[in-house]
């Protein structure tokens, strides 16, 4: 009368309640009746890092050598501080016992025993190692010390610092989570996101990522996106890598043309709605445009930005309202000065013409102008002097009877 399904249904149907008591979850169960096996887990691991802290700090407070710690307080640095993912932080902890055998590896032995065979993973550790070893040595700058003498301070210590003397990164407070769900983002390149946490990319980083990585790994194709990463990094440097003082600034520029170096891809989108601009604000989304580009790039002007935001060229009145506003913002919120006139921020670029040598332009002849470009000039005294060299050669060669060439050799040039 009944199939499997029907089946099956009237099987639950048919429970016996008594068992039904206890098999929705384990809340019931005589063994966890209060349900307390998943806060027993959470409270497990925030022990475990509440321990791996204070290791780390004890280490700080007294003054020890990277080389001088133990293993149980590298395991830490490197899961906390470095934000190694935790295969890297198992092989670590089965092979490197102590900070004198961390700082004593090389790259192919990073690869080998601790098994990073990504090269920007490899580089992510290489940099922090070389931090820890340069600020917790003996001959450490006395202004990273406490007044107590000590190389390092804990982390609570170290948010009190002023941006003047919080010159580190090893707390982790800008790790590769925070470049790729808010530093990315904030540039209008959130399209990189993905790339970028997958090499676990970090601040410490950023600065020493060649062209050939960001081309590669990264995927950054695009060169106005590579610009743009780059200015963003010079701002990051120019605030000391101190990201309270970053959101701070962003905070106080939401409402007011200040600080544009701060500014966000989404502060720009809102400052060009609030020009009249907003049916064209859309395209500044994921184009990498923010305020550190404005602020630094010299030759970023309106034109450029008219460009990325797409507005037509037969639309003056938009680039005209974009130029006189884009004028107003580098007076009112960088230290850039833009001339009167588009013919004194013109810039010439180098002639192609230099690349010819001296001893090459001597066989250039009045006969091989058809075989130039169009723009190539010859001054008059070369030809003249060519021509009076053509006329001796002639007259040598009239002489010792050897017959002309009815056709002459013609050196072309390509450029």
């Amino acid at each position: 009368l009944f199939g499997k399904k029907e089946k099956g249904r009237l099987g639950h149907g048919v429970r016996d309640p008594h068992s039904q008591a206890g098999t929705p979850d384990t809340e019931g169960s005589p063994q966890d009746p209060l349900g307390l096996s998943k806060l027993g887990g959470a409270a497990d691991k925030d022990r475990r890092n509440k321990k791996k802290h204070e290791l780390l700090e004890e280490a700080c407070r007294q003054g020890l050598a990277f080389a001088s710690w133990d293993g149980p307080t590298v395991v830490a640095w490197l899961e906390l501080w470095v934000g190694m993912p935790a295969w890297y932080v198992a092989a670590c902890r089965a092979n490197v016992k102590s900070g004198a055998i961390m700082s004593a590896l090389s790259d192919t032995e990073i690869q080998r025993e601790i098994g990073i065979s990504n090269p920007l993973h490899r580089l992510k550790l290489r940099l922090a190692i070389q931090e820890m070893v340069s600020l917790t040595s003996p001959s450490a700058p006395t202004t990273s010390r406490m007044n107590t003498g000590n190389v390092w301070v804990t982390h609570e210590e170290m948010e009190s610092l002023t941006s003047a003397t919080k010159t580190i990164l090893a707390h982790g407070d800008m790790n590769h989570e925070w470049v790729g769900n808010e530093w990315l983002p904030s540039l209008g390149l959130p399209q990189y996101r993905s790339y970028f946490m997958e090499s676990l990319v970090d601040a410490r980083m950023l600065d020493h990522l060649t062209k050939k990585e960001l081309r590669g790994q990264l995927k950054m194709v695009d060169s106005f996106h590579r610009i743009s990463l780059h200015y963003g990094i010079l701002c990051l440097k120019r605030l000391n890598y101190d990201k309270k003082d970053l959101e701070s600034k962003r905070e106080g520029s939401l409402t007011q043309i200040k600080d544009v170096m701060v500014w966000t891809n989404d502060r720009m989108v809102v400052w060009v709605q609030a020009i009249g601009l907003k049916e064209f604000s859309g395209n500044l989304q994921e184009s990498g445009v923010h305020g550190a580009l404005i602020a630094l790039d010299d030759t970023f002007d309106h034109n450029d930005i008219a460009l990325l935001l797409q507005i037509p060229m037969q639309n003056t009145q938009a680039r005209q309202i974009l130029e006189s506003e884009f004028k107003t913002l580098l007076l009112q919120g960088t230290e850039r000065r833009q001339e009167e006139g588009d013919a004194k921020n013109f810039s010439r670029a180098p002639s192609w013409r230099k690349r010819f040598r001296a001893k090459e332009m001597r066989d250039v002849t009045s006969d091989t102008s058809e075989t130039l470009p169009a723009n190539f000039r010859v001054t008059a005294a070369a030809i003249a002097a060519q021509s009076v060299q053509l006329r001796k050669v002639q007259t040598d060669n009239s002489a010792s009877g050897t017959p002309r060439a009815d056709t002459p050799s013609v050196r072309t040039y390509s450029c």
